[in-house]
């Protein structure tokens, strides 16, 4: 009796450590976009961006149509906004996908940059045991390019400071434009499967014009759960190769005990393996090929934009559920106008 005590107590101690090193494996989520700009060359066109969201579980397609804001005499005269449908299925251990989701709605920026996300919903179609019902998104995001967000002041002056701080002593920021993105409770329902409950999305994204960088400081709430993330992701040229960009995302969550700074989680350095082995949170790699380039003004400054992208990428999760990836690039892939617009 006591030997087999300690056979099993020896074959759980063997156990265990593969157990949990199956637990703590990367997620991943594969993403894909086709982003044709053509308001570039002409307002009374749209936007579209075709849009795959993919992992192992769930394979999701979205298509944003999306018409610019135009504004004569400091007047809007038309509103911007996205109009979205889709559709999304469930990938079974055999490979084979049973339709589940089907997207529609959209939402529109108003005059105050507001944009309501509960004109968004989802239904789901009957699967197995599972029945058919209905879902919609919630809560807001607030877009305002022009003006400074109220609630992203302080993490802007923090990343101007961090920017003239690199730039050298005595050297004066030269670029102080940004753009903002305000989360506020903005809910993305279930992909589908019933252990997926959605997250909810709140903090700020910004980008600085002086450092081309996305910044990030956001909240997701997800199955009675916070996860804090925070980082950045910088937009650069891809290295000896013509006509093609990338995206290199850091989100970090705090590391207890580990005298970790939250605000230097901003500025990270993307990509650094070493330094995200340290750090649990979501990664990834944005590739985009870029053509058709068009001249436009930004706040008056003459920029050259591709009107014609395709990306491709993956986000990985360390120590981050599935859920919270998927729901991450979902939430991506909703502000496609952007982060590959102009």
């Amino acid at each position: 009796m006591k030997r087999t005590f300690l056979l099993a107590a020896l074959v759980a101690m063997l156990l265990t450590p593969a157990v949990a090193q199956q637990a703590a494996a990367p997620t991943k989520v594969d993403f894909k976009t086709t982003a044709d700009m053509q308001s570039l060359t002409s307002k009374d066109r749209n936007d579209t961006f075709n849009v795959s969201v993919s992992d192992a579980q769930v394979s999701t397609q979205l298509t944003l149509v999306c018409q610019p804001g135009t504004t004569k005499w400091v007047v809007m005269t038309k509103k911007r906004g996205c109009s979205v449908v889709g559709n999304g299925s469930l990938i079974t251990p055999s490979k084979e996908r049973l339709p589940r989701t089907q997207y529609m709605g959209g939402y529109v920026v108003e005059s105050d940059g507001l944009a309501d996300a509960s004109s968004l919903k989802v239904n789901y179609l009957a699967v197995g045991r599972a029945e058919a019902s209905s879902s919609g998104f919630a809560g807001s995001l607030k877009v305002k390019p022009e003006l400074t967000s109220s609630g992203a002041q302080g993490m802007i002056d923090n990343v101007l400071r961090k920017a003239n701080e690199k730039a050298g002593t005595g050297s004066a920021l030269i670029d102080k434009r940004v753009d903002t993105i305000d989360l506020s409770q903005l809910s993305i329902p279930s992909a589908g499967l019933n252990s997926d409950k959605g997250c909810k999305w709140s903090g700020s994204i910004i980008f600085a014009y002086q450092t081309k960088s996305w910044y990030m400081d956001l909240t997701a709430a997800c199955a009675g759960k916070d996860y804090k993330l925070k980082g950045n992701m910088p937009w650069t040229d891809t290295p000896n190769v013509a006509d093609q960009t990338q995206y290199d995302l850091t989100l970090t969550l705090p590391q207890v005990g580990l005298g970790y700074n939250p605000d230097d989680a901003l500025f990270a350095k993307s990509g650094d393996d070493d330094l995200f082995a340290k750090a649990d949170g979501i990664s990834g790699q944005i590739i985009m090929k870029q053509s058709r380039m068009v001249k436009v003004k930004v706040d008056g400054v003459d920029t050259d934009n591709p009107s014609y992208v395709e990306a491709t990428g993956t986000f990985t999760g360390t120590r981050v559920p599935l859920e919270v990836v998927r729901s991450f690039a979902t939430l991506f892939s909703l502000l496609s106008y952007n982060f590959f617009g102009a």
